[in-house]
């Protein structure tokens, strides 16, 4: 295995991948966190928000600022800044604190997007980034998959959430230490001086510029609105009104993280056999929508796991495909990479949280969650919209 593969791609996934335990730990955690600070259901709710809200608010702003300086480094800065502050939330006292620490730890797991893109750009041709796209979500998903499965166990060996995050803190400090001795810079060839307009446009005025960025951001967050919406929902669906236990709930429901890691596996080569990305959009947008509908109307409830692996399978072809783009953009620089592809992650963050909004308010409003699962397909049409209007009127695909 080359170097590119095994360090850049492979190290880094294992950075990113300790920094989204810390992440994704606070909703097995919230319990344990709930009892110990006597928290209410609304400030339990704002614990768990503070990962998007970060999200949405700071990924341009910090892909502009870090995209100024070398990304191998800046993954380095990121990693130890995500540590130290993980090890914070192990300490904070109270509930005051730990919203703090978490929403600067946030910082640095935003910022890693752009640093990411950055690499990608330095050590990879734009005919490979599908590939690097597909395997870094396959280790991202089953990140995800372990965090489910791994962390209750962690919490009861380590006998508590703080024990917890200094035990995953300490890794993502050791997995900082690691890249910073094992990665290097590619030595590139220097590119000519741009010519002095070239100077003075600034990396945030390619999201105004590519504003094909905008629509089909836009549409792969509908897709990912109904993504959201089954992952939250689903086990309660299944408990409440399909009579299952809780575990059979979560077995389940596993199957979406399940079709998204079979799925990112497969999205390189369906990228490279279907290259017109309008196609592949009306495919996956057909299989979400009639895996979201086989949840909700399956009659037997085995074809309800069936439904949930198209519906993981599916939203996985759509977004390394998107997140190729930016890398495609006629003349784009490497800085205004970085910030384009943050900006998407920032529209994909729009989706993931309107998803349990949009469930949990059609619930609150008819008492039925299988009636928010038959309105969430419905929002998902966006994605057919846009791919139709790229044919009448807007900016085709590359």
């Amino acid at each position: 295995m080359s170097y590119r593969w095994a360090v850049i791609i492979g190290l880094v996934s294992a950075v990113n991948s300790a920094a989204m335990l810390v992440s994704l730990s606070v909703g097995i955690m919230l319990p344990d966190i709930k009892a110990e600070f006597s928290l209410n259901p609304a400030q339990a709710g704002v614990l768990g928000a503070v990962s998007p809200l970060a999200t949405i608010l700071l990924s341009v702003p910090l892909a502009a600022l870090i995209s100024r300086f070398n990304p191998r480094l800046m993954i380095f800065v990121g990693a130890v800044h995500m540590a130290v502050f993980g090890l914070l939330m192990a300490w904070a006292p109270t509930y005051e604190l730990t919203l703090l620490f978490r929403f600067v730890f946030m910082v640095g797991l935003v910022g890693r997007q752009a640093s990411m893109a950055m690499l990608i750009h330095q050590w990879f041709v734009a005919g490979e980034v599908a590939r690097v796209q597909s395997v870094t979500q396959v280790i991202t998903s089953s990140v995800q998959i372990a965090a489910f499965a791994v962390l209750p166990w962690l919490l009861v060996w380590l006998d508590g959430w703080r024990n917890t995050y200094f035990a995953l803190a300490s890794l993502l400090g050791a997995t900082a230490l690691v890249w910073l001795l094992v990665s290097r810079d590619r030595e590139t060839e220097k590119e000519a001086p741009p010519p002095a307009l070239e100077k003075e446009r600034t990396p945030m005025s390619a999201i105004l510029r590519y504003k094909i960025v905008w629509y089909w951001g836009v549409s792969t967050a509908f897709c990912l609105v109904g993504v959201s919406a089954f992952t939250t929902f689903l086990p309660s669906y299944l408990h409440d009104e399909r009579g299952l236990s809780l575990g059979m709930a979560g077995l389940i429901t596993a199957a979406i993280p399940l079709g998204n890691v079979v799925g990112a596996m497969h999205a390189g080569w369906v990228r490279n056999t279907v290259t017109v990305r309008r196609q592949q959009m009306y495919i996956t947008g057909v299989l979400c929508s009639a895996g979201m509908m086989t949840m909700a109307l399956a009659p037997v409830s085995w074809l309800v796991p069936v439904g949930a692996f198209a519906l993981g399978w599916a939203c996985m072809q759509v977004f390394p495909t998107i997140m190729t783009l930016p890398y495609e953009l006629p003349g784009i620089k490497p800085r205004e990479v970085a910030v384009v592809s943050s900006f998407l992650f920032t529209l994909f963050t729009f989706g993931l949280v309107v998803g349990p909004l949009l469930a949990g308010a059609v619930q609150q409003a008819t008492g039925s969650l299988r009636t928010a699962f038959l309105v969430v397909p419905f929002v998902h049409m966006g994605i057919f919209i846009v791919a139709f209007a790229s044919e009448h009127g807007l900016p085709p695909m590359p």
